[in-house]
């Protein structure tokens, strides 16, 4: 029987309360593949030892293998705590295991920083393969920074019209305001 390739992945965990968001995100996208090799890495700062990061990681992460039920699939596990800038250690891992996807979250240890991450960002830059950047749904921070307007505009409407008259171009205001339903029947598309 001819092995096919794994599929490498590296999960970049910071050991927050936000990391078994992550991790899930990551076994799920694991169990999609026949054969999976996976990279779970801490990055940490020089106070902290690298027994301790990996053993952190460990109770991290048994309690998920377990929920995915780990021991059904053709899994390899790599636990790796690295020392120095995040970014640059998580791609320089996916190059050294010359992974197929990077996935990492938008939040964590700094979670109050609203923009992409300050290290998901720069990964993204540096990555040398496919990087998934898990995003927390926050949908009370969304509609602060959305026109106050179009999000009473959303919910009165229950999700047919999205933007109020002043977001709406005139030449599809029309079109914005019904939703386009589209699905497949013997003969195509269908309208």
């Amino acid at each position: 029987m001819p092995e096919f390739p794994r599929y490498r992945m590296v999960v970049a965990l910071d050991l927050s309360e936000y990391s078994e968001v992550v991790l899930e995100h990551a076994l799920d996208l694991a169990a999609r593949h026949d054969a999976c090799e996976l990279h779970l890495l801490v990055v940490h700062d020089q106070d902290a030892s690298v027994d301790d990061e990996k053993q952190r990681l460990v109770a991290l992460t048994r309690d998920k293998f377990l929920t995915f039920n780990a021991a059904d699939h053709d899994w390899r596990v790599h636990l790796h705590a690295r020392t120095g800038d995040s970014a640059e250690q998580i791609a320089a891992l996916a190059g050294e295991a010359k992974a197929d996807v990077i996935v990492i979250g938008r939040f964590g240890r700094h979670r109050a920083q609203r923009r992409l991450g300050g290290v998901a960002e720069r990964v993204l830059a540096q990555a040398p393969c496919s990087t998934l950047v898990v995003q927390l749904t926050d949908h009370a921070a969304d509609d602060v920074r959305q026109c106050p307007a179009c999000v009473e505009v959303r919910r009165d409407s229950e999700g047919e019209r999205w933007f109020c008259d002043a977001h709406v171009a005139p030449d599809r205001a029309s079109l914005m305001r019904f939703p386009m339903a589209v699905g497949f029947t013997d003969g195509g598309l269908m309208w």
